[in-house]
């Protein structure tokens, strides 16, 4: 149901059985193409704390193909008295590449960025085994 292998990276076990998990959950039209998986903790915006926003967005070409993971992106304030939350890590899986506004982009395939891709997935399969985001939603967003 959704695909495990992404140029040299793999999507760690847990993270994908969760969402497949969630997947199953909704009913999809034959025709939807894209998704935007969207997980938050409220007391995130109300207080800063807790577990950061998160969006992973999929796609496929035919309804008989596994949903490809295109990006998983995590948000936060960028500083203190910030109204809005910005990316804070951002796993480009379809083009294979990471962005933190600290470093910019690079390549995801670096050791040092596949460990913290594999560090982040197995954390956020953790967040949803563990019910620990108050809202799940999932759009269709392309067809």
């Amino acid at each position: 149901m959704i695909n495990t292998i992404y140029g040299g990276v793999s999507l760690a076990p847990q993270l994908r059985q969760q969402l497949e998990k969630l997947l199953k959950g909704y009913s999809l039209p034959d025709n939807a193409k894209q998704l935007l998986l969207t997980c938050r903790q409220l007391s995130y915006y109300r207080h800063g704390r807790g577990i950061h926003p998160v969006e992973v967005q999929f796609k496929r070409t035919t309804n008989s193909e596994p949903w490809q993971v295109v990006f998983f992106a995590s948000f936060s304030y960028p500083f203190e008295s910030a109204l809005n939350v910005q990316p804070e890590l951002y796993f480009h899986l379809a083009q294979g590449w990471c962005y933190q506004p600290d470093t910019g982009a690079v390549n995801l395939e670096h050791p040092e960025v596949l460990d913290l891709l594999q560090v982040w997935m197995k954390t956020f399969a953790r967040h949803l085994s563990s019910m620990d985001f108050d809202e799940i939603d999932l759009s269709i967003v392309g067809k």
